[in-house]
Order: C-alpha cells, then structure tokens, then sequence
C-alpha cells in the first residue's frame, strides 16, 4: 500500500489539510463523516487500500476489492445549503475524468448523474453525502470517489458493465493527487458553474433514449442536453420537455 507522502509528493499544490491511508477500512465516506464530527478542516482526505461496506447511491454498496481501485473521500465544508451541495458531485465528475485522461490514452464520458464511463463500462462512481447540523443548515460534505484502476474479475452482477482504467496499482498516488488538483480548481469556483461546460461536453447520455421511472411510471424518453443546474433535459413521446434533477436512468437506443 502507498503513504501520504506518496500522494503529497505528486501534488503541485498543498490542497489536502491531511491525507490518511489505511489499508483496509469498511467505507472511507464513514470515516471522513467521523472526522467532519471531530472538527476535521476541509480537505481533510481518507485513501483506503480496500472497502469492506463501500457506499454507492440509492444505498447500493460499492465493490471495493483490496488494491486493486482508488477509493478517496475528501471533507469539505462548503457555504452551501443541502440543496446547492448536490452540486459537489457535478463538479467532481469532469475532474476525474481529466484526471483519468492524464493517465490513460483513453477518453472518459459522464453518465448522469454520478459515474465515469470509458468503452461503455463504468470505471468510477462519485457519491457526496451531506452533513446536516441541528438547526438544519449545511455542516459539511462528504465527496467519495471510488475508480477501479487496476484489472480484475467482478462480481457476476456487474460483470457486464464495470471496467477498469487497466493500468498498474502503483499509479494510485498520482491518480488521486491528479483527481485532487482538478477536483478543487473546479471547487473554488463552484458559484460560477465553470464545471459545467465541461461536465456537458462528456455527457454519454446527450442523443440518446434512456428509461426512467418517474411517480412510479417507467417512461422513455430522448435525451437533448444538461440544463444550467446540471439536471437531464428529455423529451418524451408526447413532445413535452422535461428537466430531471435526480433520479436512475438506463440507455435503450443509442440514437
């Protein structure tokens, strides 16, 4: 397993306020939780080696074999409400995409909303958790990311759509100084939305028909672009326009 100093070394900027290794913890979004609780600063980070109960969205879990993926969560204590924090997720998904890029000759897209996509698999899922204080204003968030870096057999049940970046364990350290660099150029300039362009050039999804499920209807729909909020703009059957801020959908047709 590699050492703080590793990833500290290939940073080109004092970004993180503390970077924690270990090489086997059960979700390192739980571990950063429990710091944000301590009083840890922001960018306060947790790399672990392997993730017993790693965390994906719609409480899924996240498969997180031992040294085998990059599994990073990084404090942040934005001045944002619970609302705007969402997106924090937005802004992380061109981040690791340019930071993927850096290492691999391969071009990384953005399935909405969360996951990074190389030759139609998923390499990378990003998930942000809110904390919330008692008087119901923002007091942190949790930003994990989790990137299959080196190759491996998955899990029956994602064997058909999981990938991996299929480079050397030993690039860890510098995928996750790259992926901190990004991340927090595009984070001091949250407010401005300058992810955004960015973020819409990768869409995967832009053109092509997915399904969703919407007040408990499975619907299909076009898919036309990313609105200024970073939400899905479809189009249905019926012709009406839709925004979606959230929610899962699955391509049907490509064009």
């Amino acid at each position: 397993m590699f050492t703080a100093e590793d990833v500290k070394a290939a940073l080109k900027s004092e970004l993180a306020a503390d970077i924690i290794i270990k090489d086997i913890t059960a979700s390192t979004n739980l571990d950063v939780k429990e710091l944000a609780a301590k009083g840890a600063p922001e960018g306060t980070v947790v790399i672990a080696g392997e993730q017993t109960a790693g965390r994906g969205r719609l409480g899924r879990s996240f498969w997180s074999p031992r040294n085998t993926g990059l599994y990073m969560s990084v404090l942040l204590r934005p001045e944002l409400s619970a609302a705007d924090a969402l997106a924090i997720t937005t802004c992380a998904a061109p981040a690791v995409c340019e930071a993927v890029e850096g290492l691999c000759d391969t071009e990384a897209g953005i399935k909405w909303v969360n996951d990074i996509y190389i030759g139609g698999r998923k390499v990378c899922g990003i998930l942000t958790e809110s904390v919330i204080a008692a008087d119901g204003r923002l007091d942190s968030a949790v930003l994990g990311i989790g990137v299959n870096v080196a190759d491996t057999e998955f899990p029956a049940d994602i064997t058909d759509k999981a990938g991996s970046l299929h480079i050397s364990a030993d690039t860890r350290p510098r995928l996750a100084a790259a992926i901190l660099e990004r991340f927090f150029a595009y984070y001091r300039k949250l407010p401005e939305k300058a992810y955004l362009p960015e973020y819409r050039r990768r869409s995967i999804l832009t053109g092509k028909v997915v399904e969703y499920e919407q007040t408990g209807e499975l619907r299909s729909a076009k898919v036309t672009g990313i609105d200024d909020e970073a939400g899905l703009i479809v189009i249905g059957s019926d012709g009406r326009e839709q925004h979606l801020s959230s929610g899962e959908v699955r391509i049907i047709m490509k064009h």
